[in-house]
C-alpha cells in the first residue's frame, strides 16, 4: 500500500481499514453477500466482479436479499453504514437489466458523485455514524422492470488503489402521471431520455479493468473526476478534482470526454505534481491539511463551472514523534500487539498489527528529498517520516 503523507490521522484511517469496517450500502439495502467481508473492496484480480460475487456463483435473489421499488423520476435516497470513509472520494450509481449480473453485463450510469462520497468534507475516517444522505433519480430513459443497482466507490485516501462495489435488487416502476402536479410533470418531461447512458467506470481490479488504476489521484489525495460521468452529476465539495486519465471498462467509449452534456460540470484539468524541494525539510510539528475544496461557481446540475488549472497539492509536512519514541527489536515475522504500527526494511516499509500479526500497509514513497520512517514499533503518534 502506498501513501503520499504519513500523518497519524492517515495511519489511523488505514488501521480502521485493516481491522474494522469500511463502508457498506445501507439504502437501497444490498443483496445478500455470498462471502465474508461485505465492506471489503473488490479483489484486486477482479475475480468477484461484479457485485462481490465469488467465481462460479450468482447474485443471491432468494428472500434473504431485500427488494427495493423505485419509481422513475421520483427522488431516491442513497446512504451508507461504516466509519472508514477514507476521506470520501467519488461514487457512481448504475443499473443493469435483470437480477443476474455477470462479468459481461453492460451497466448504465444514472448518477455520478465526484468528491464527497460516501461522506462529505472528511479529512479521514468518521468517529461516529455516517449521517450523510445523497439523492438521485431513475431517469425517464430507463424502462420499467427488474434491475441490479450498483454503487461503486473510488476512495480519496487509502493504500494501494482499491475499488468498492455493492449491489441491490430493485424493481423500477413507471410514474403515475395523472397524480403529478404541473411542476412535477414539467420536470419529468425535461429529464434526459438517453438510450446510451455511459458505461460504469472501472479501475483497480487487474485485467478486468485493463490495468487502469486511480494511483495518481490517490497519491495526491484528490477525488477523481470520471472520464464520462453521464448527464447527472453532483460535486458536493466543489471542483478540486483529479481528471482520471483512464477508464478500464472495455465497453467505455474511448475519447468520449463525457460530462459536459445535459448541464453536467466540465471536467477538471489534471493537477500537476508538487514541485521538488531545493533543500531538505526537517520534520514539522504541524499536521498537514488536505486541500480545501474550491466553492463551485454554480450548482453542479445547472451550469458548467469555468475550467481552470488546479494548484498543485501542497507538499506534506509530518508530525513530530510523540513522547516515548519508537522501540526497535522486532520484524514483520514477530508477534505484535493489536493496533501497533511498525517500520521495517531500513525505514522503507510500514506495517500495522492486526490481531498478533504484522500486515504491510504501504511502502514509503520516493520523494525529493528522500524520506523514510524511523525503524521500530510504536503507536500511530510515533510513526513519522524523516529525511533519509
Amino acid at each position: 500500500m502506498h501513501f503520499s503523507t504519513a500523518t497519524s490521522s492517515i495511519l489511523a484511517a488505514v488501521l480502521a481499514t485493516s481491522a474494522s469496517a469500511h463502508v457498506v450500502l445501507e439504502n437501497p439495502p444490498p443483496a445478500k453477500f455470498l462471502q465474508y467481508g461485505p465492506t471489503n473492496p473488490l479483489e484486486s484480480s477482479g475475480s468477484d466482479w461484479p457485485c462481490k460475487i465469488p467465481a462460479g456463483q450468482k447474485l443471491d435473489t432468494s428472500d434473504a436479499s431485500p427488494r427495493t421499488t423505485m419509481v422513475i423520476g421520483e427522488p431516491q435516497k442513497l446512504s451508507f453504514q461504516g466509519k472508514a470513509v477514507h476521506g470520501g472520494g467519488s461514487c457512481q450509481l448504475a443499473l443493469t437489466k435483470g437480477w443476474d449480473p455477470n462479468k459481461d453485463s453492460s451497466w448504465s450510469v444514472i448518477h455520478s458523485i465526484e468528491g464527497g462520497c460516501p461522506a462529505r468534507n472528511q479529512k479521514g475516517n468518521l468517529e461516529g455514524p455516517n449521517s450523510d444522505v445523497y439523492e438521485f433519480k431513475i431517469p425517464a430513459g430507463i424502462a420499467a422492470g427488474q434491475y441490479t443497482f450498483s454503487w461503486t466507490w473510488s476512495s480519496r485516501i487509502g493504500g494501494s488503489p482499491e475499488f468498492y462495489q455493492n449491489c441491490a435488487l430493485i424493481d423500477v416502476k413507471s410514474p403515475n402521471k395523472k397524480r403529478m402536479d404541473m411542476p412535477a410533470r414539467r420536470e419529468f418531461s425535461a429529464m434526459s431520455k438517453r438510450a446510451d447512458y455511459p458505461e460504469i467506470f472501472m479501475a483497480n481490479i487487474g485485467a478486468m479493468s485493463g490495468g487502469c488504476t486511480t494511483s495518481e489521484a490517490l497519491k495526491q489525495q484528490i477525488p477523481i473526476a470520471y472520464p464520462d460521468p453521464g448527464p447527472s452529476v453532483d460535486r458536493p465539495e466543489g471542483d478540486h478534482l483529479y481528471k482520471q486519465p483512464c477508464d478500464g471498462n472495455p465497453r467505455a467509449k474511448k475519447g468520449s470526454g463525457g460530462g459536459a452534456s445535459g448541464g453536467s460540470p466540465a471536467p477538471i484539468v489534471e493537477p500537476s505534481s508538487p514541485p521538488a524541494s531545493s533543500s531538505p525539510a526537517a520534520p514539522s510539528s504541524v499536521r498537514p491539511q488536505p486541500p480545501k475544496p474550491e466553492e463551485p461557481s454554480a450548482k453542479p446540475t445547472s451550469a458548467a463551472p469555468v475550467t481552470s488549472s488546479v494548484a498543485p497539492a501542497p507538499k506534506p509536512s509530518f508530525s513530530a514523534p510523540g513522547s516515548g519514541g519508537v522501540a526497535g527489536g522486532q520484524s514483520p515475522s514477530s508477534l505484535c500487539t493489536h493496533g501497533q504500527f511498525g517500520c521495517f526494511a531500513d525505514g522503507k516499509e510500514a506495517y500495522v498489527c492486526t490481531g498478533t500479526k504484522w500486515v504491510k500497509i504501504f511502502d514509503v514513497p520516493e520523494s525529493n528529498p528522500p524520506r523514510k520512517c524511523t525503524p521500530g514499533v510504536g503507536n500511530g503518534e510515533n510513526i513519522v517520516l524523516v529525511d533519509a
